[in-house]
């Protein structure tokens, strides 16, 4: 009985330890995306600069710390057989989980005022920001890839460029949102004709895009809380197994000494 827990014990540890390396590794691989994103693109899609911490940058920044601090601990405690870094493993994976399902939850209360405002934010970094200058060189080249790859205009239609701070008074759109057939002219955009830009605003096909792709999201949710719960139970197993193996030997220490004396 005593051999198949040893057995048992070493097998979570050895898959645990294993898992938990895998995932710090790929934790420091986003760290390193995301500095290089920041590097290169000085905050390539900040498209809300009211709220730079929403960048995309930004945002794998923080996942890849979060994944390298939590799988540190975890394949350290299981290395070093240590309760101590098991437990902040835990305390770690709990709270992470427990801020998911607060998100979770507050985001579908409050899925339309978060959708105004966003439509807001957008608009006012069209209007105040886009092409402005080189510190908000980032939601220019993050527009123009988003309306050339989606073929879009604006974030509910055309209209939204007119008369923006890059270009007061004149009812224009950026070269990105000219129809495929008129790209080659370098002033379609300029040129008030309508018909040669797209018609369609880009929350709505981005929308779409996320719709048709849901279920890679649920897949995605799915195998993520899997993961934590499977390093939250195999943490706590690992925890108690430590525990009570230097409560073994603390009291094998204590019966020598007293036999000694």
């Amino acid at each position: 009985m005593r051999k198949s827990r040893r057995m048992c014990y070493a097998c979570i540890r050895s898959i645990f330890g294993l898992l938990n390396g895998l995932i710090w590794i790929v934790g420091g691989g986003v760290i390193g995306v995301a500095i290089w994103l920041r590097i290169s693109y000085n905050g390539y899609v900040s498209l809300l600069p009211q709220h730079g911490l929403l960048s995309l940058d930004s945002v794998v920044l923080m996942s890849g710390t979060v994944l390298f601090v939590a799988a540190f601990l975890g394949c350290s405690g299981a290395w070093f057989k240590s309760s101590c870094l098991l437990i902040s493993y835990f305390i770690l994976v709990a709270m992470l989980c427990g801020a998911e399902l607060v998100c979770g939850i507050l985001g579908f209360m409050y899925s339309e005022t978060f959708s105004v405002s966003l439509q807001q934010e957008l608009l006012t970094g069209i209007q105040t920001h886009y092409n402005t200058s080189e510190h908000y060189a980032g939601i220019t080249l993050a527009w123009n890839h988003i309306q050339h790859q989606l073929s879009c205009c604006g974030v509910h239609h055309y209209e939204d460029w007119f008369n923006i701070s890059a270009w007061p008074g004149d009812s224009r759109v950026p070269h990105s949102c000219c129809i495929p057939s008129f790209q080659y002219m370098d002033d379609c955009g300029q040129l008030e004709e309508v018909s040669m830009w797209f018609p369609s605003g880009c929350y709505q096909k981005v929308q779409i895009w996320f719709k048709e792709r849901l279920y890679l999201v649920g897949i995605i949710g799915f195998f993520i809380a899997f993961i934590q719960l499977l390093g939250l139970v195999s943490s706590m197993i690992l925890f108690c197994g430590t525990r009570r193996r230097a409560g073994f030997k603390t009291y094998k220490a204590v019966k020598s000494q007293s036999a000694v004396l």
